[in-house]
């Protein structure tokens, strides 16, 4: 057998990687499919030989949701590449291809699992990888399931198996999705380790020379449609708009590495803080270049604001920002007494060594509009606006959670619905109002300057 595959930058990437899970993520037509194809090649090549025979074993599961979709795309896509015949045998009836080359015997078996009623058919199998093909659409529970059948085959007699795992590839998900929260790691770290193909409209769109010449083109689809699909970015949750849609775009405006602070008496921290219940801070300064960085956030449910601040606020900033100037811009509303004790809120941030100021306002048109300004604002050849990919419940907020509500009437609520992700925006809001209202050195004011805008990507 011989194969000429030359993967796109993003599936070399994937496939360098050793990583036990793994997603690549992209538009359509970006090669990744063909990619996870070849991974089984690859990866059936570095099992060890049997020390009985010198054959090098393994067993692949590629799964798919359903039987229509694995016998029109995936298996049409994988016969592609490895002919029956030439690169091994097909079994039609029983979905199985042995692929044979060299040294090299791996059983592919070809299987379609929809519901987690379907988890019943994983339990006797014993494989040494899988491929999860348009893994978006299988069932958590599937794949909960898969993770304990990989790795079990060939037997330790036999040598065991060198190297295994479970990749899968997709079109990016929508938002608030158990896919979506496991590849943002919303929930804490999930294992999965995630590639991301650049949109099919950038300059670096990956396999375009494989593709006829408009293939991305916009024209008769759907917004949604092309947001995941063409962007190849995640898709919108059900129910209501989100605020900062079109503004917040997730590949220019979350850094690609943590974000340290600026140590200067120039760049003091600033920390966005709401109130109430439910306290929530959004950490972050201005940068020397004209920009803002958002460096940390702090998101908690049913706590009083003396206990976040003794408890949250200040060992973060004695851990992470030790000896650093800084300023607490909150809500307005702060200056109101409590019915318990009649102490306000500056009161309580007062008693914990912590002088606030309230921000210029609370109307929420206003908050919102300063947070665009520094969404649509560039500095020094890039977005001037940088969130630490660490802000997780920030993230989620500018992404889709952070919305307006659906109407009866089909239209949205005039003011943002409040929720769990509400607090952390208007945190954030507060912190923008006030670095919007403050007067930047002149060279960082003469570097700021608006992001064009086309066609609901960002050029920079």
């Amino acid at each position: 057998m011989s194969v000429v595959y030359t993967p796109p930058p993003t599936v070399r990437q994937f496939m360098l990687s050793d990583a036990r899970k793994r997603v690549i993520s992209g538009c359509v037509g970006s090669g990744k499919s063909v990619g996870c194809v070849m991974e089984v090649v690859h990866r059936a090549s570095q099992q060890a030989p049997s020390p009985t025979d010198g054959v090098r074993r393994s067993r692949a599961l590629v799964i798919r949701n359903t039987y229509k979709e694995l016998n029109s795309t995936t298996i049409k896509t994988f016969h592609d590449w490895l002919k029956p015949g030439i690169a091994g045998t097909w079994h039609k009836t029983d979905k199985l291809f042995t692929l044979q080359f060299s040294d090299v015997e791996c059983e592919v078996m070809f299987l379609a699992l929809d519901t987690p009623d379907d988890v019943a058919k994983l339990l006797s199998l014993e494989a040494t990888f899988a491929w999860l093909n348009e893994c978006r659409e299988i069932h958590q529970e599937i794949v909960e399931g898969l993770q304990k059948r990989v790795g079990r085959y060939p037997p330790a007699r036999d040598g065991g198996a060198t190297w295994w795992g479970i990749w899968g590839d997709t079109n990016p998900p929508i938002m608030d999705s158990w896919w979506y929260k496991q590849m943002e790691h919303i929930d804490g770290p999930s294992g999965w380790d995630v590639y991301r193909q650049p949109g099919g409209r950038t300059p670096q769109a990956e396999n375009v020379e494989n593709l006829p010449a408009d293939y991305y083109s916009t024209e008769g689809f759907s917004e949604e449609y092309i947001r995941v699909y063409i962007d190849g970015q995640y898709g919108r949750s059900l129910g209501g708009r989100p605020v900062f849609e079109g503004s917040f775009v997730p590949e220019y405006h979350i850094a690609t590495s943590p974000l340290s602070p600026y140590r200067s008496q120039k760049h003091n921290i600033i920390i966005g803080l709401d109130l109430g219940l439910t306290p929530a801070a959004v950490i972050g300064q201005h940068t020397p270049m004209g920009g803002v960085s958002i460096l940390r956030e702090i998101a908690t449910f049913d706590m009083g604001l003396k206990r976040f601040v003794q408890t949250k606020l200040k060992p973060m900033l004695h851990t992470e920002f030790p000896g650093m100037p800084y300023s607490v811009v909150i809500d307005p509303a702060g200056r109101q007494r409590a019915q318990t004790d009649e102490k306000t809120a500056f009161d309580i941030l007062r008693a914990e060594g912590i002088h606030a100021v309230p921000a210029r306002s609370n109307d929420h048109t206003s908050r919102i509009a300063a947070v665009e300004t520094w969404l649509t604002r560039q500095a020094d050849g890039r977005a001037a606006l940088q969130i630490d990919p660490s802000c997780k419940m920030l993230i989620q907020a500018l992404r889709s959670e952070y919305k307006y509500k659906d109407l009866k009437d089909g239209g949205y609520a005039d003011k943002p619905e409040k929720n769990q992700f509400s607090h952390i925006a208007e945190s954030f809001e507060y912190l923008c109002m006030h670095l919007e209202g403050a007067v930047l050195p002149t060279n960082m004011a003469a570097r700021a300057r608006p992001i064009k805008r086309r066609e609901g990507v960002v050029w920079v």
